[in-house]
């Protein structure tokens, strides 16, 4: 389900989705089955998995505006004030640029800036095409003040917002608005709203984040993800006071600021949340929308804030269940959940109290602030069951970068300057050496040990190869409780990979369900066993949060929906702004200005590629096809000299021999093929993501790949890389040197931390595949043991690397491990 835009969907393989007597009977293998929601009055719908495709909804576009740079006087004018906008001119650099365009325009088309304030004035004249900014000043009383305190806070109408996206050829043909559920056939096996009412759900997030360098100055952007990510408010900071600090009633005060101003920011969300708002979108029909709010997204802290309740020192510490404090260690139970029903019952109960220690009494039992909660007012939202399990700050700038990761290195370092150095070196030489390769958006710090790293990405990559680096050190025989502990590490990542699937099944929700209890017994286990001579304190919130990552999911889709690591990246532009387009005086009112020219440039340039494409069609709407032979799945780049002294022409001819009668290619004249190693073979290396490269930025650089065979899935070194034309056909071919060598009985240690040993063939053995055998990309490391032919399969490197590799555990009987 995908919640930005008021869509349910649910994708699921096996016997989790039963389908009638009737489909069934009609039903092939791998048949994909639709059924919309039965207020829709749409009847289910089966399709083939090879003619499946989900696409945007069919209707006819309009023809685009023949004007789209309106109201720029031309569309010369729109995209040098354009230009001016993304460079970030100061009045005096635009001043002499608009000089100079006049000495040098030519053509048509008329320059009519004479200055700044003209390009000011028509970007406010264009300012109307997305939903502009609104400022309002709160007053919040603080107790034992008599004055008010007043707060600045910008919002955008998320209903106009919502509107104009409604209303945008490119986006409109992307919304759904009746909910529907994919399942796919293997051979076995929400509704408030009014009819006619359709929802349109919102993906809000907030988070507090430093504009300037030193952290002086900060903001407080919230964000909504619908139909993509904008701006739609600016929070106050309340700065703390010292005479009031830390007191309670300073933080029901902080409380009630956030809260007031943020029921400014929804107020007309809510409003039309209850009656429903009318809306002819470009289809031409009318529909009838119900706003709510899906999932807020954001890290425990702000949960805490937005739900109102007490944080980890209270009674009942979750924002979203109700488990006492002193269980959050034990991920194996499960608690009833919250709910803003519930919420408000209870604060309507404390303001019924006479007393105010009757009124405190009844808040610490329940954990809950005395104010009225913002979220409240909005029909058909629960705020603790849109609070998300947040990915990012949970597992990897949580679980893992404050415990599973110090206490790892505590052992390392008891270990001795050796082991410390082993380690450290191991990252190294994976960022330095072809024995250690490279992997696209990994990033390998020089050192790790010791080294406090303030971004949840960087623990991320860490912690995806930090098996490969320490199995060899911290060993079951030198450190019992170290090698404990590295199987647990083993266990939070495979939970990890399961949590980060992009897409799902019933399936892998039910695998994830399993690898949380798997992980939560080993490290019960481990709680046991450092009981007497561990001074840690595994009861802590984030460990707890595991228990909801897969009800999330099922409610709300996959994690990507709601991880704050994407929302977090946008706040980057705004210190960019913050820097160098601002008098750092007055900051929110300038950054927001100019976020909001930016969002109305985008709005232009966009229409502005529909009318160069509508054009381009109609004096090109009897072109020819591209008849081009390359594959297009496959890219083979520039040519190079030989790289390896093996002479493959004898492995070339046999391997073509077999190969082009199999794809019902003729041989040429009908005779067999023997081709020299210097004859009509056009040896090209790849470029695009794989390499197979002897000078990658001055280093040898030949990736490992899966390939496909007749009987398995094998892995694989790259040798070369290259086209072969045969008659009018051209080939595209790799000589690979294949790892699927025996290794002989598995050890114990590969069985404890699931790790996947290959074993390359003598390089004699290096066969030719078709390009099209090669499924993707792969990541091996050298086994630090006594074989140098052995190498393990990294397979938390991402999801896809996870789900080839388990697919081939399965296929060597690996047995599932605890």
């Amino acid at each position: 389900m995908y919640g930005g835009k008021g869509i349910w969907m649910w994708m699921c393989r096996g016997a989790g989705i039963r389908m009638g007597t009737g489909d069934m009977d009609r039903a092939s293998e791998d048949d994909i089955k639709i059924e919309y929601h039965p207020s829709s009055g749409i009847e289910a719908k089966v399709y083939s998995f090879d003619n499946f495709e989900h696409r945007a909804a069919d209707f006819l576009v309009p023809p685009p505006d023949g004007q789209p740079w309106s109201p720029f006087k031309s569309r010369l004018e729109f995209e040098i004030a354009e230009i001016m906008l993304e460079v970030g001119f100061n009045n005096q650099q635009t001043d002499h640029l608009i000089k100079l365009c006049h000495h040098c325009a030519v053509g048509k088309e008329k320059l009519t800036f004479k200055n700044h304030k003209d390009i000011h004035n028509m970007w406010e004249a264009a300012s109307h095409r997305i939903t502009k900014f609104t400022k309002e000043v709160i007053l919040v009383p603080f107790t034992g003040d008599e004055g008010l305190w007043e707060y600045d806070v910008h919002y955008r109408d998320l209903w106009e917002l919502a509107a104009d996206m409604l209303c945008n050829p490119r986006l409109f043909p992307h919304f759904t608005f009746d909910a529907h559920r994919l399942s796919k056939f293997d051979g076995n096996t929400f509704s408030q709203l009014p009819p006619g009412g359709k929802p349109l759900a919102y993906i809000l997030y907030a988070d507090k984040t430093k504009l300037s360098s030193f952290g002086t100055a900060k903001g407080y952007p919230v964000y909504a993800r619908e139909g993509g990510g904008y701006v739609v408010g600016w929070l106050p900071i309340v700065k703390d006071e010292k005479l009031h600090s830390g007191k309670p009633s300073w933080v029901d005060f902080k409380n009630t600021i956030w809260h007031t101003s943020f029921a400014r920011i929804i107020s007309l969300l809510a409003s039309k949340s209850q009656t429903g708002q009318w809306l002819e979108c470009l289809d031409g029909v009318t529909h009838w929308f119900f706003l709510c709010i899906l999932i807020l997204s954001m890290d425990f802290k702000e949960q805490s804030v937005m739900s109102l309740t007490r944080g980890i020192m209270s009674l009942w510490p979750c924002p979203i269940c109700l488990v006492p404090r002193d269980d959050l260690w034990d991920t194996s139970k499960s608690y009833r959940q919250r709910t803003s029903k519930e919420s408000q019952a209870v604060i309507n109960a404390v303001r019924a109290k006479e007393t105010f220690e009757e009124r405190e009494e009844l808040l610490k039992e329940q954990a809950l602030h005395l104010i009225e909660n913002a979220f409240w007012a909005v029909a058909f939202t629960c705020v603790h069951r849109a609070l998300s399990h947040d990915h990012c700050h949970v597992n990897h700038g949580g679980l893992w970068s404050c415990h599973l990761w110090v206490e790892l290195q505590k052992y390392v370092v008891t270990l001795g300057r050796a082991q410390v150095s082993q380690v450290d070196n191991w990252f190294i030489l994976f960022d330095l050496f072809e024995d250690f390769p490279c992997w696209r958006n990994l990033r390998h710090p020089n050192q790790v040990i010791g080294v406090t790293f303030t971004d949840s990405s960087v623990h991320e990559d860490i912690s995806k190869m930090i098996i490969y680096a320490t199995h060899g050190v911290l060993t079951e025989t030198d450190s019992p409780l170290s090698y404990f502990l590295l199987r647990c590490v083993r266990l939070y990542l495979e939970m990890d990979m399961y949590a980060a699937l992009e897409v799902h099944t019933a399936n892998t929700i039910e695998e994830g369900r399993h690898m949380v209890q798997v992980f939560t017994a080993l490290m019960k286990q481990y709680m046991t066993q450092t009981a007497d001579d561990n001074v840690k304190n595994w009861n802590f919130p984030k460990l707890h949060m595991t228990t909801h990552i897969f009800d999330d999911i099922e409610a709300k889709g996959a994690t990507r929906n709601y991880n704050t690591k994407p929302n977090e990246q946008m706040h980057g532009p705004l210190k960019d702004w913050y820097l160098n387009r601002t008098n750092f005086k007055n900051v929110a009112e300038q950054i927001l200005h100019i976020d909001h020219w930016l969002l109305v440039v985008d709005d232009i340039g966009r229409r502005i590629s529909d009318f160069d494409k509508y054009l381009q069609q109609k004096s090109d709407s009897d072109g020819e096809e591209d008849d081009a032979l390359d594959d297009e799945n496959t890219n083979i780049g520039p040519g190079t000299d030989s790289i390896s002294t093996l002479d493959p022409s004898q492995h070339l001819n046999a391997f073509l021999n077999t190969f082009l009668p199999a794809c019902n290619i003729l041989l040429p004249n009908g005779r067999r093929i023997h081709l020299q190693s210097d004859d009509t073979v056009d040896w090209k290396l790849y470029t695009d993501y794989l390499q197979c490269n002897p000078q990658f930025f001055n280093t040898p650089r030949f990736d490992w790949v899966f390939i496909r065979t007749q009987n398995s899935v094998i892995l694989g070194h790259l040798v070369f890389l290259f086209q072969c034309a045969i008659g009018n056909d051209i080939l595209s071919l790799a000589l690979i040197h294949p790892f699927d060598a025996p290794t002989g009985p598995r050890p114990q240690q590969d069985k404890q931390l699931n790790l996947l040993r290959v074993r390359a063939q003598p390089c004699a053995k290096a066969e030719f595949f078709s390009v099209q055998s090669i499924i993707c990309g792969a990541l091996l490391v050298q086994d630090s043991g006594s074989n140098p032919l052995d190498y393990f399969v990294v397979d938390t490197i991402d999801t896809d690397m996870f789900l080839c590799v388990r697919e081939m555990h399965q296929q060597a009987g690996h047995p599932v491990r605890i």
